[in-house]
């Protein structure tokens, strides 16, 4: 009887001694990670070709495409977090190598925590292109098509001068009728 009463005693002394994580306050305190956790979606849009492959594997359709004002890889994916399950396989697919334009990143796990519906702006990965890129990549757009012009106006010249040649009168020129020998 006195050790069962000595048992409960260590119990009950155990237990008020050990913290329980219930009393944390989940909403400022980073909670625990899983060794599979994905985390939030980092997308670089300087490597992204526009393929819309992400867009297209989604699952749950948690991927829209911006535009962007080039003429050649003129969209980007983004995001949304609140839809998003974090399969991965916007990741999988993505075709560029050596590495990848959209990538989970196995960051915060906190990222939606204290996040209501009046925040759901917040839930989405938005892809914040600079103006200076935006700038850059269109100056060397225009560039390239005047290059491209050039080029073109020339291989016209040439052409016009190669038909000029073949089309004026050869003077001179042998004489293959047999008529002379």
């Amino acid at each position: 009887m006195i050790l069962e009463l000595l048992k409960k005693v260590y119990r009950v002394s155990k237990a008020l001694s050990v913290k329980s994580p219930a009393t944390e306050d989940v909403r400022t305190h980073i909670m625990h990670q899983a060794d599979r956790f994905r985390g939030e979606h980092q997308i670089d849009y300087e490597t992204c070709i526009g393929c819309d492959a992400c867009n297209k594997i989604c699952p749950v359709s948690a991927i829209t495409m911006k535009h962007l004002p080039f003429k050649k890889q003129n969209i980007v994916p983004e995001v949304n977090l609140g839809v998003c399950i974090f399969c991965g396989l916007c990741e999988d697919v993505c075709p560029t190598k050596p590495e990848k334009s959209i990538v989970l990143s196995g960051g915060r796990y906190d990222m939606l925590s204290g996040g209501w519906h009046e925040d759901q702006v917040n839930f989405w990965v938005h892809v914040d292109v600079p103006q200076e890129y935006i700038d850059s990549r269109l100056e060397a757009e225009e560039a390239t098509r005047v290059k491209k012009e050039l080029a073109k106006k020339k291989k016209d010249a040439e052409r016009a001068m190669k038909d000029k040649e073949i089309i004026a009168p050869v003077t001179g020129a042998p004489d293959f009728s047999g008529e002379n020998s």
